[in-house]
Protein backbone atom coordinates (compact mmCIF):
# COMPACT_ATOMS: atom_id res chain seq x y z
CA UNK A 1 0.00 0.00 0.00
CA UNK A 2 3.11 2.11 -0.18
CA UNK A 3 2.61 3.80 2.82
CA UNK A 4 -1.77 4.72 2.93
CA UNK A 5 -3.67 3.63 5.23
CA UNK A 6 -7.03 2.29 3.29
CA UNK A 7 -10.04 4.58 3.52
CA UNK A 8 -12.57 3.21 6.50
CA UNK A 9 -16.12 3.27 5.17
CA UNK A 10 -18.64 4.76 7.12
CA UNK A 11 -20.26 2.40 9.93
CA UNK A 12 -23.66 3.17 9.95
CA UNK A 13 -24.90 1.82 13.77
CA UNK A 14 -28.76 0.95 14.86
CA UNK A 15 -28.80 0.15 18.55
CA UNK A 16 -32.03 -1.41 20.06
CA UNK A 17 -33.86 2.36 20.78
CA UNK A 18 -33.43 2.95 17.20
CA UNK A 19 -34.70 -0.32 16.06
CA UNK A 20 -37.68 0.49 17.56
CA UNK A 21 -38.73 3.59 16.38
CA UNK A 22 -37.41 2.05 12.94
CA UNK A 23 -39.89 -0.62 12.81
CA UNK A 24 -43.21 1.50 14.19
CA UNK A 25 -42.63 3.60 11.56
CA UNK A 26 -42.38 0.61 8.75
CA UNK A 27 -45.35 -0.06 10.50
CA UNK A 28 -47.44 2.82 10.12
CA UNK A 29 -46.21 3.14 6.10
CA UNK A 30 -46.76 -0.52 5.88
CA UNK A 31 -50.90 -0.07 7.52
CA UNK A 32 -50.75 2.85 5.15
CA UNK A 33 -50.40 1.13 2.19
CA UNK A 34 -53.02 -1.43 2.76
CA UNK A 35 -54.75 -4.27 3.68
CA UNK A 36 -52.40 -7.78 4.09
CA UNK A 37 -52.88 -11.04 6.24
CA UNK A 38 -49.41 -12.25 6.81
CA UNK A 39 -45.68 -11.21 7.14
CA UNK A 40 -43.16 -13.48 5.54
CA UNK A 41 -39.34 -12.42 6.64
CA UNK A 42 -36.25 -13.80 5.23
CA UNK A 43 -34.09 -15.54 8.04
CA UNK A 44 -32.17 -14.52 9.11
CA UNK A 45 -31.80 -10.83 9.82
CA UNK A 46 -35.25 -10.27 8.16
CA UNK A 47 -36.60 -13.03 10.50
CA UNK A 48 -36.16 -10.71 13.38
CA UNK A 49 -37.56 -7.68 11.45
CA UNK A 50 -40.55 -9.51 9.90
CA UNK A 51 -41.65 -10.92 13.04
CA UNK A 52 -41.66 -8.02 15.08
CA UNK A 53 -43.42 -6.00 12.59
CA UNK A 54 -46.06 -9.37 12.61
CA UNK A 55 -46.48 -8.22 16.10
CA UNK A 56 -47.54 -4.47 15.97
CA UNK A 57 -49.47 -5.12 13.36
CA UNK A 58 -50.81 -7.57 14.86
CA UNK A 59 -50.71 -10.37 11.91
CA UNK A 60 -49.25 -13.82 11.36
CA UNK A 61 -45.83 -14.26 10.39
CA UNK A 62 -44.15 -16.75 8.14
CA UNK A 63 -40.24 -17.55 7.64
CA UNK A 64 -37.99 -18.23 4.38
CA UNK A 65 -34.56 -19.46 4.66
CA UNK A 66 -32.33 -18.92 1.77
CA UNK A 67 -28.62 -19.86 1.76
CA UNK A 68 -26.04 -18.96 -0.47
CA UNK A 69 -23.07 -21.65 -1.13
CA UNK A 70 -20.47 -21.35 -4.09
CA UNK A 71 -21.67 -17.68 -5.29
CA UNK A 72 -25.64 -19.77 -5.40
CA UNK A 73 -29.10 -18.73 -3.76
CA UNK A 74 -30.84 -21.87 -2.89
CA UNK A 75 -34.03 -22.07 -0.86
CA UNK A 76 -33.52 -24.08 2.58
CA UNK A 77 -36.63 -23.50 4.09
CA UNK A 78 -39.56 -22.51 1.29
CA UNK A 79 -43.06 -20.69 2.09
CA UNK A 80 -45.51 -22.47 2.74
CA UNK A 81 -48.72 -23.22 0.98
CA UNK A 82 -50.85 -21.44 3.75
CA UNK A 83 -50.01 -18.26 1.99
CA UNK A 84 -51.82 -19.20 -1.16
CA UNK A 85 -53.98 -16.00 -1.52
CA UNK A 86 -53.31 -13.75 0.77
CA UNK A 87 -51.89 -10.57 1.08
CA UNK A 88 -48.05 -10.53 2.03
CA UNK A 89 -45.59 -8.09 3.58
CA UNK A 90 -42.57 -9.62 2.62
CA UNK A 91 -39.57 -8.13 5.08
CA UNK A 92 -35.27 -8.45 5.33
CA UNK A 93 -33.18 -6.50 7.29
CA UNK A 94 -31.00 -5.37 4.57
CA UNK A 95 -31.48 -4.89 0.77
CA UNK A 96 -28.51 -4.85 -1.71
CA UNK A 97 -28.56 -6.45 -5.05
CA UNK A 98 -32.39 -7.18 -4.39
CA UNK A 99 -30.93 -11.07 -4.61
CA UNK A 100 -32.94 -12.46 -1.55
CA UNK A 101 -36.05 -10.12 -2.57
CA UNK A 102 -35.97 -11.73 -5.99
CA UNK A 103 -35.85 -15.28 -4.96
CA UNK A 104 -38.01 -15.07 -2.48
CA UNK A 105 -40.96 -13.25 -4.33
CA UNK A 106 -40.24 -15.97 -7.01
CA UNK A 107 -41.09 -18.36 -4.12
CA UNK A 108 -43.86 -16.57 -2.94
CA UNK A 109 -45.51 -16.31 -6.18
CA UNK A 110 -44.74 -20.09 -6.84
CA UNK A 111 -47.03 -20.90 -3.69
CA UNK A 112 -49.74 -18.58 -5.13
CA UNK A 113 -49.75 -15.53 -2.68
CA UNK A 114 -52.44 -13.06 -4.06
CA UNK A 115 -49.90 -9.73 -3.50
CA UNK A 116 -46.86 -9.03 -2.26
CA UNK A 117 -45.29 -6.16 -0.94
CA UNK A 118 -41.22 -5.81 -0.07
CA UNK A 119 -40.03 -4.15 3.32
CA UNK A 120 -36.05 -3.64 3.85
CA UNK A 121 -35.51 -2.69 7.03
CA UNK A 122 -31.93 -0.60 5.41
CA UNK A 123 -31.86 -0.25 1.93
CA UNK A 124 -28.57 0.50 0.52
CA UNK A 125 -28.28 3.25 -2.57
CA UNK A 126 -27.87 2.42 -5.38
CA UNK A 127 -29.63 -1.38 -5.59
CA UNK A 128 -32.73 -3.16 -5.39
CA UNK A 129 -35.29 -0.66 -4.36
CA UNK A 130 -38.11 -2.20 -2.06
CA UNK A 131 -41.78 -1.23 -2.05
CA UNK A 132 -40.98 0.60 1.66
CA UNK A 133 -38.00 0.90 3.71
CA UNK A 134 -36.91 2.72 6.80
CA UNK A 135 -34.06 3.58 6.14
CA UNK A 136 -31.32 4.58 3.01
CA UNK A 137 -27.06 4.27 2.65
CA UNK A 138 -24.58 4.69 0.44
CA UNK A 139 -23.43 1.80 -1.26
CA UNK A 140 -20.03 2.25 1.15
CA UNK A 141 -22.25 2.23 4.33
CA UNK A 142 -21.48 -0.43 6.64
CA UNK A 143 -24.43 -1.36 8.82
CA UNK A 144 -24.27 -2.76 12.06
CA UNK A 145 -27.48 -4.31 13.72
CA UNK A 146 -28.04 -4.45 17.35
CA UNK A 147 -28.37 -8.65 16.85
CA UNK A 148 -25.47 -8.93 14.99
CA UNK A 149 -23.02 -6.56 17.40
CA UNK A 150 -22.00 -9.10 19.60
CA UNK A 151 -21.26 -13.21 19.62
CA UNK A 152 -20.84 -15.81 22.51
CA UNK A 153 -17.33 -17.00 22.46
CA UNK A 154 -16.94 -19.80 25.05
CA UNK A 155 -18.54 -17.99 28.12
CA UNK A 156 -18.49 -14.33 27.45
CA UNK A 157 -19.41 -12.09 24.58
CA UNK A 158 -17.25 -10.55 22.77
CA UNK A 159 -17.69 -7.38 19.62
CA UNK A 160 -18.03 -9.21 16.13
CA UNK A 161 -16.03 -7.40 13.24
CA UNK A 162 -17.79 -5.90 10.49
Amino acid sequence: MCGRRPIEAPRREIGWQEYGELCKRLALEVRAHGSYDAVVGIARGGAIVGATLSFMLNLEYFPIRLGKRGGVTRVIVPPTRDLAGRKVVLVDDLSRTGDTFKIALYELKRVGAASITTVALVRREPGFRPDLCAVTASAVDKVAFPWGREELVGDRFELRKL
